[in-house]
């Protein structure tokens, strides 16, 4: 049988697929838009906390106001007691607490260091920092005017209080990532997996009901050669086109920033790819039905995402997770990708992520052909 038939063959196994077309073509396309979605709004704003005031002086009403005038939180309520607040942080009506001691304001006259606490629902990094922001802003800046108000009383020049207030001025500058934005960062990694992801399902699909018998009008004596480059080929176009979709189109349509130029983007993207595909032909050739595909790779999703090193350092993840991360070609691509797009690194740099994938396809293209062949001739 010649290459042509067998990838015609091939091809109307795809088309003919509903599931797996829904996986490879909508799948991909609803994930460009719809993952994106949580991390629109980069900030928190308008936090429910409440203030416990055991000090009830104009100054602890002050720094209550100050609070509420925050773009962080909202102070809507004011409890009697700590037991009052912890019980409405309990329920979800607030999501902090800010506690002004008793003789708050005497400590300050007094030049005594009074405590305020302050708790928040640490559930959500953001809440937390906001919630820990807002409190922190209210109170330095009530602490700075009443350090002002004693300078002055003291005769101090007005350059002498600036000085004494800010000795010295840090200036800090975000590398690659100048909005701290969750967009810039999480995105553009996960993008990365999905691609994979989605492939692998398909191409799953794919081997599970050939060797299930599923697909009719499909010759099984095509050379296992010919078979494996038609679906490389195949899912490989397919997903080229998905990924200069996600990194030109929807990169701007979400304003991630997007450093490297096309040659060395096209490179990686290719090797990247290849190496997915014969992966998932590995795969596909293991799973004895097509509904393995979908669970069996979507209970790697969420490992392979703490395991890369976007989300969580890798110095934090066990050394033998870090090993067995490295076996999916969405480790090294996503390292690589985000040095291209979002560090402006050349290619030269991405030696190590370039010789991982290299390895990688050469072991599933040989590994994924032994299997599949055995598997055509009924020997597995």
């Amino acid at each position: 049988m010649s290459f042509y038939k067998t990838f015609l063959n091939e091809a109307r196994a795809i088309l003919s697929d509903g599931a797996l077309l829904l996986t490879i073509l909508g799948g991909v396309v609803l994930y460009a838009f719809l993952y994106p979605q949580p991390y629109s709004l980069q900030s928190v704003r308008s936090l429910h906390i409440s203030v416990v005031d055991y000090d009830k002086t104009d100054l602890s009403r002050e720094i209550s106001f100050m609070l509420d005038s925050t773009p962080q939180v909202s102070v809507t309520r004011h409890d009697m007691s700590e037991d009052d607040a912890k019980t409405a942080l309990t329920r979800g009506e607030i999501k902090g607490i800010v506690v002004i001691p008793k003789d708050f304001k005497k400590d300050v006259v007094l030049k005594r260091s009074p405590t305020i606490a302050i708790g928040a629902d640490s559930s959500y990094f953001l809440i937390y920092g906001g919630v820990f922001e807002a409190a922190m802003k209210s109170v330095l800046t009530q602490a700075a005017k009443i350090k002002i108000a004693a300078l002055l009383a003291k005769g101090t020049p007005t350059a002498g209080i600036k000085n004494a207030l800010s000795p010295f001025k840090i200036e800090i500058v975000n590398l690659f990532n100048e909005q701290n934005s969750y967009t810039q960062y999480v995105v553009p990694a996960v993008f990365v997996l999905i691609l994979q992801q989605t492939m692998l399902i398909g191409l799953g699909i794919l081997g599970g009901g050939v060797n299930e018998r599923f697909y009719k009008n499909y010759d099984y004596n095509a050379p296992t050669v010919f078979v494996m480059f038609s679906r490389i080929l195949i899912f490989f176009s397919i997903f080229f086109i998905h990924m200069m979709f996600y990194f030109g189109f929807v990169y701007q349509f979400f304003g991630i920033s997007h450093l490297t130029t096309i040659a060395p983007l096209i490179s990686f993207s290719v090797l990247f790819l290849m190496t997915s595909a014969v992966f998932g032909i590995f795969l596909g050739s293991l799973f004895r039905s097509r509904e393995m595909a979908t669970p069996v790779v979507l209970l790697t999703s969420l490992p392979l995402v703490f395991s890369a090193g976007f989300v969580w350092p890798l110095e934090a993840v066990p050394q033998w997770v870090q090993w067995l991360s490295n076996l999916f070609p969405s480790t090294p691509a996503i390292q690589g990708f985000l040095q291209l797009n979002q560090m402006d690194a050349d290619l030269e740099m991405l030696h190590s992520h370039v010789i991982m994938l290299l390895v990688q396809a050469l072991t599933y293209t040989g590994l994924g052909y032994f299997i599949l062949k055995r598997r055509r001739v009924g020997k597995i």
